[in-house]
């Protein structure tokens, strides 16, 4: 490999990213200049030191120039910073394992429903040997910014976290933690029945209480997921004779919900508020009698862009359509107060029905549903399944959402948002400023796009090794062809962390580039 500095060093050490000031030391390395490499050292980020503390840094300038130890320092560089494909022949599983996408398996031939699946393990196992399949991966520890996770060959890793879904770290909020203790103290850790029988404590009446004074809507009902809670809304509303017109984009629960629920279901295009109008003009045209459910997130999770609700409420109200928005990334990370898009658009109180999830700002499982009436907070309860059928959430998890609602509404709340977006700008302007595509606006979601599933598998088995955690998006996310690294970040992320992060993402798009082009002729951008 021909590694930056290999030459004349023309530019500033400072101007440098990791990548290649690393590539600067193997340069000098390889010709025994071991001033070069102290003092190209010392330039290295306080992050990878940390994450690769096997490699002497601190202690180039004591090294005599043996060969021994120079090779050592070139082995252990090379393993932590090459392309595996230099120092290894391409995998015969890679071609297999990065060609195929999980699309080419949705549709399995043959009657037996256990059989028919054995192509797409193979095709899983492909990716597992190559380490190209994120899924699956274990934390070893807490969802910090920082953490250490294994992957399921049972490799570890360090590195920044963008991975996890804890907005406002709340996870290692000691008064998250406190009230966590205090429930299992009082009331044990299973909440033991449905929340229709006798699952609920009066922390969950208190909690339900806390999010309708956040979303401005006092009847509120809580579902065990937000998963959970999507389907439950939507099927437990819409009868088959009914209407749902649902943003092509919105969550999974939401569109499963709407297909379980009727057969009349129109997707409409993303954030169009003109074709939902389109769409109910027709449909009331000649359906007067059944209901329309309109279905919309509030912050879209992969695209990191949301709707204009006000219009989009008016709209509904024209033509007595009720209108649903999913906020379970928003709300509690964004928006003043964090009422999240709501409250940015001044729409707290004014939408029909809310639902929402805990597990991205409120550190738990879980979910809700909110609206004005009481009529159909009851109904929800009776006839959302996913409500009636289902143990409550337990008394752990509900004080947990009491306590971080308490502390989202407070000074606190307001400070925590601000640092967030503090690392949110940082990432999202380190990586435009390299050519790279941030989609959407700022929020806590930063979806990088990438497009080609090849480039943006083999670039993430090298942040495996780089330290960066980043969970690649593609089909059934994403359409095929439009694959993306989906970046989460946290209010515990410094924003130097957020900017070394994005050079070291853009060096393993190059890398992988030139990977790609030398093992398989291409070199998609």
């Amino acid at each position: 490999m021909t590694h930056p500095g290999d030459g004349t060093v023309t530019i500033e050490l400072d101007q440098r990213d990791d990548g290649e000031l690393i590539g600067i030391i193997l340069a000098a390395a390889r010709r025994g200049d071991v001033a070069t490499m102290a003092r190209t050292a010392s330039e290295v980020s306080e992050m990878t030191r940390n994450w690769a503390t096997h490699i002497p840094w601190d202690d180039f300038a004591a090294l005599d120039g043996a060969d021994d130890e120079l090779a050592r320092v070139v082995a252990d560089l090379t393993e932590m910073w090459e392309p595996a494909h230099l120092r290894n022949p391409v995998d015969p599983d890679e071609e297999y394992a990065l060609d195929k996408n999980a699309y080419d398996f949705y549709r399995p031939a043959g009657r037996n429903l256990l059989t028919r699946t054995e192509d797409f393990y193979d095709w899983v196992q492909a990716r597992r040997r190559t380490e190209t399949w994120q899924y699956s991966r274990v934390l070893e520890a807490a969802p910090d910014s920082v953490a250490q996770i294994t992957n399921d060959l049972g490799r570890r890793a360090r590195g920044i976290n963008f991975n996890s879904q804890d907005y406002l770290s709340f996870n290692t909020h000691p008064g998250i933690r406190e009230a966590a203790a205090k429930a299992m103290h009082d009331y044990g850790p299973h909440s033991a029945g449905s929340p229709m029988v006798l699952g609920n404590t009066r922390i969950s009446d208190d909690l339900e209480a806390a999010l309708g004074d956040l979303v401005g809507l006092e009847h509120v009902t809580l579902f065990p997921t937000g998963w959970a809670a999507g389907f439950g809304a939507v099927v437990g509303l819409v009868r088959q004779s009914d209407h749902i017109l649902i943003d092509r984009l919105a969550h999974s629960c939401l569109q499963q919900g709407a297909r379980a629920a009727t057969r009349n279901v129109v997707r409409y295009e993303h954030l169009n508020v003109e074709a939902v109008r389109r769409h109910l003009a027709g449909i009331r045209a000649t359906d007067s009698r059944n209901g329309i459910l309109v279905v919309t997130d509030g912050l879209f999770s992969v695209d990191a862009d949301w709707p204009d609700l006000v219009t989009l409420q008016q709209v509904c109200r024209e033509y007595d359509a009720t209108l649903l928005v999913d906020v379970a990334h928003d709300l509690g990370s964004m928006g003043p107060g964090g009422t999240g898009v709501l409250g940015m658009q001044g729409l707290l109180g004014a939408v029909d029905i809310v639902m929402g999830a805990f597990s991205k700002t409120f550190c738990s499982n879980g979910g809700f549903v909110a609206s004005r009436s009481p009529a159909l907070k009851q109904y929800v309860k009776m006839f959302g399944g996913s409500h009636f059928f289902s143990n409550a959430l337990s008394p752990v998890q509900t004080a947990v959402v009491r306590e971080a609602a308490r502390i989202i509404r407070s000074a606190e709340g307001d400070a925590l948002r601000a640092r967030l977006f503090t690392a949110i700008h940082a990432l999202r302007d380190e990586l435009t400023g390299r050519g790279l595509t941030c989609m959407g606006e700022p929020s806590p979601i930063v979806p990088l796009l990438i497009g080609n599933e090849k480039l943006a598998r083999t670039a993430n088995r090298l942040l495996f090794d780089r330290g960066v955690l980043a969970f690649m998006v593609e089909f059934p996310v994403t359409p095929t062809g439009s694959s993306r690294f989906r970046l989460q970040v946290q209010a515990g992320h410094r924003p130097e962390e957020a900017r070394e992060a994005a050079r070291i993402i853009d060096g393993a798009l190059a890398d992988s580039r030139a990977y790609l082009s030398s093992a398989f002729g291409s070199a998609p951008r």
